[in-house]
């Protein structure tokens, strides 16, 4: 059975720490100083803890299994692109009366002079908001 007292033996058997952790936050006597040979809190040998395998360069190995890729259905992809143009298409037709004009208009609205002044204006209502306070 594995318990914090077990892990506080383990902690003390490893090297992190140098005393009996558990024996002082109960408040008895100490069992062992330093790191003990006893009690062990595993039955025989302790186990190991190997490392995991570390790569000998930085590199990127892709899994050459393709298997467990989740591919999508082609009729699924057909499906969405006709749904997708008959709302493009449907939403031109619906719009087509505010759009032509807009886009007609276009070349007219995208004056450099109308940018800059979009980003002045901007700006000047933004510094506008912190001149009134005081601290």
């Amino acid at each position: 059975m594995s318990n914090w007292a077990n892990n506080l033996d383990m902690l003390a058997q490893n090297g992190v720490i140098d005393y009996d952790a558990a024996s002082y936050v109960m408040g008895q006597p100490m069992r062992y100083v330093g790191n003990p040979a006893a009690p062990s809190p595993f039955v025989g040998q302790s186990p190991a803890s190997p490392l995991p395998i570390q790569p000998k360069t930085d590199e990127f190995i892709s899994s050459s299994d393709k298997s467990n890729i989740i591919k999508t259905p082609s009729w699924k992809k057909w499906a969405f692109g006709i749904l997708t143009a008959s709302v493009l298409v449907l939403g031109g037709l619906k719009f087509k009366s505010k759009i032509i004009p807009m886009l007609k208009n276009l070349p007219k609205t995208l004056k450099l002079d109308n940018v800059g002044d979009f980003f002045k204006n901007g700006w000047n209502k933004f510094t506008k908001l912190f001149k009134g306070k005081k601290p």
